[in-house]
Parts: C-alpha cells; structure tokens; sequence
C-alpha cells in the first residue's frame, strides 16, 4: 500500500487549498472522502462538534462523535466507513517535517507525546477536557484564518501556532495515557544518557556503534529503545542535532558556509551542502537567505 500524502487528501476531496502540501488545518468535515484504505504520510488529530463519524484505523473500528478526540499517525492504516450528513469539527493535518520547528526536533522535547502510536487513536474525553480542547482549536484556527498566508514568513506562523496547539494538547490528554506509557527506570535512563552522549559528540561521532558501546548495549537494543521512547530512531537524533546546530550558526553567525562546514565537522563545502539539502530540501546558502529577512526585521 502506497502512502498517501496531504496533497492527494486536497486532490480527492477537492479542497480548495495551495499554501503548504506538509500543512492542512480544517474547520469542516468534507462530505467527499476516500472509500479506500489509506496509510498516511501525515500526522492528523482533532474533534468532532456536532454530528459523528465510523472510521477503521489499523483495522480497529471507532465512532467518533462530539466527545472523541481522533488521531492518527504515519504508517497507520485508514479507511473513512461512514459520515453523518452535517458532521462539524476541526482537525489539523501535518508532517513530521513540518512539525520538526527550526532548530529543533519536537520529539525531543516531548518524547512522550500523544503523537506517539502507543497512545492510541481514540480518546474520549470529559466534558470539560473536550470544552477546553474546542477552545484551543477555535483559537488555533481563529489565528489562522487572521494570518497572511501570502507573506512567505505565515510558515513560522503557523509552525508556531501548530506547535502550540500540540503542546497545550499534550497537558490535556495526560491523564488520559495509558499504564503501558509508563517506562522502567532502566529504559528512561539509557534514553537520557544517550542523548546526553549525543550532545557532546554529535560533530565528531555520528556513527550508532559509538554511542551503543558506551552505553555497553547492541546496537539493534539501542535503535529499538529510542525508537520506542522518542519516536525517533538515533540517527534521526543524531541528526536532528547536526541540523539544530547548523541552522542556529547559519542564522545567527557571520562564519561563511565553509566555515560553518568545518566548524560542523564536513570534510568539505560539498559534503555539508549535500547532507544539509538532503535533510532539509534546501541548500544552506538558500536557507540562508530566507533566514536573514526574518532575523533583521526581528532586531528592527
């Protein structure tokens, strides 16, 4: 089964949407939906206001109605089975790329998310809970729509705003995680000290066996340990640093890019530029570029 994208959801549904194909936010259901399996490349989460929806995620079945929160994650399957006529919600569509703000991985400040698949994909909430988590959303989508999505700067607007709303979520939902969420102490601990390791050596080390040996377990232990606490395997970490550090020196240094190369631990210009456009769909001089605006207007 082929992933299926946000900009084949605004394709099949016929949304009238061109700003961003990692980003998707919507204040009504649509009554054309896809009566095939999909396996989303984006993560999507929100609420139903009014009316309900059958819907099969890894091939379990929901109702969801106007006490659920839905979620749903990359690689998961999903297949829309029924939609009441007049259904009202809000749900945000997004990729991890895009979730990934900047300088830093969302993951690794919020390693225990709801986000994550253990969390599951229905939450049924209080009265109060759902009445706070409308209000996050009306406000979310409030900015939004007040936003110019014209200006090339409404990105870290709406990064932002999204990130936010994840947030404020994530305080929500805590008491609604399961007992399965909780991690022994062991896994908690080999999960910090790997990341305290990543943090001192990420420009000279960037191979896994490095880090595995100092925390004397296998490299397969390790790849499956982070990748169940962070959502992210230790290369992603690893990289996710490099890519941190090296945007920060881009947007707030004056090194040249060949400095920044060296400073960063490449053999080379060439070798940076490719690994950096590689992780990030763009070239560090045109990062640069679109960077600075955004810092002088700021110190203006």
């Amino acid at each position: 089964m082929n992933n299926y994208s946000i900009k084949n959801i605004i394709t099949y549904r016929q949304l009238d949407w061109n700003i961003s194909e990692d980003f998707l936010y919507l204040t009504d259901i649509p009554e054309i939906f896809e009566p095939f399996t999909m396996k989303p490349d984006y993560f999507s989460y929100g609420l139903i206001k009014s009316g309900s929806m059958l819907i099969e995620i890894d091939s379990n079945k929901f109702h969801i109605d106007s006490r659920s929160l839905l979620v749903y994650r990359p690689d998961q399957t999903l297949k829309i089975l029924d939609l009441a006529p007049g259904t009202k919600g809000a749900f945000v569509l997004f990729t991890r790329k895009f979730i990934d703000y900047l300088f830093e991985s969302f993951f690794s400040i919020a390693p225990h998310s709801f986000l994550k698949s253990q969390f599951g994909s229905h939450i049924v909430l209080s009265k109060a809970d759902h009445n706070k988590m409308v209000s996050l959303f009306g406000k979310t989508i409030d900015f939004l729509d007040a936003s110019a999505t014209k200006t090339d700067r409404w990105t870290y607007s709406a990064k932002s705003i999204l990130l936010a709303l994840i947030n404020e979520t994530d305080f929500v939902l805590e008491k609604y995680k399961p007992n399965m969420y909780e991690l022994s102490h062991r896994e908690a601990e080999l999960s910090n000290q790997f990341k305290k390791l990543v943090g001192l050596n990420y420009i000279s080390e960037r191979n896994i066996d490095f880090y595995a040996g100092k925390l004397n377990i296998s490299r397969n232990y390790l790849h499956k340990l982070i990748r169940n606490q962070c959502n992210q395997t230790p290369v992603e970490i690893i990289n996710s640093a490099v890519l941190s550090e090296s945007k920060s020196l881009l947007s707030y240094s004056e090194h040249t890019i060949s400095e920044i190369a060296e400073a960063m631990g490449f053999e080379s210009i060439q070798s940076f530029s490719k690994y950096f456009k590689r992780h990030t769909a763009i070239s560090p001089s045109l990062f640069r570029k679109k960077i600075l605006p955004t810092q002088k207007s700021t110190k203006g």
